[in-house]
């Protein structure tokens, strides 16, 4: 029995070729769209805040979601969000997401669930999360943002085992 090198070093170029442009092409695959800031404003109401995923802060408040009124204009002071339920942090990728490189906004949609005074100026707010979506431009902090498009999240962006577990 004869083997074709040359045949079989073709075969395994050609399919690693493959697999590689695969990869390359579930990067330009939208899953979740942005919204703009301007669409997301339109929509506030009591339960509905556009927050920022503020690390910096995390460490002085224990959570890293505030609105502000900056973006908020049905708002008179500054919320930190406790999120529960269907938040983006059950579904987003630590390494692009979670950084003190990036922030992202987020339009959060759900139910205010308790609201205890911080101070004066800043309320401690516990929202039960129906639905979120991500504020156009995305930013993010791994080597995909010099390439990445910043107008939806694709694939890469969702933390795969975070989803199968969220499914369980």
């Amino acid at each position: 029995m004869v083997f074709n090198i040359g045949g079989v070093r073709r075969i395994v170029i050609t399919i690693i070729l493959f697999v590689l442009a695969i990869t390359i092409l579930l990067n330009f695959i939208p899953i979740k769209f942005a919204i703009k800031l301007e669409d997301a404003q339109q929509k506030l109401e009591a339960g509905r805040y556009i927050c920022v995923a503020d690390y910096k802060s995390k460490v002085a408040y224990q959570s890293e979601w505030f609105a502000s009124t900056r973006f908020n204009s049905h708002l008179e002071g500054w919320l930190v969000l406790r999120l529960t339920g269907n938040s983006p942090n059950r579904y987003l990728s630590e390494k692009d997401f979670e950084s003190f490189e990036v922030d992202n906004k987020f339009l959060l949609n759900g139910n205010v669930e308790r609201i205890e005074k911080i101070t004066p100026e800043v309320l401690d707010t516990h929202l039960n999360v129906d639905d979120w979506e991500i504020v156009y431009p995305i930013e993010r902090a791994s080597f995909r943002k010099h390439f990445t498009p910043r107008s939806y999240l694709n694939i890469y962006d969702y933390d795969m085992i975070k989803l199968i577990r969220s499914l369980w």
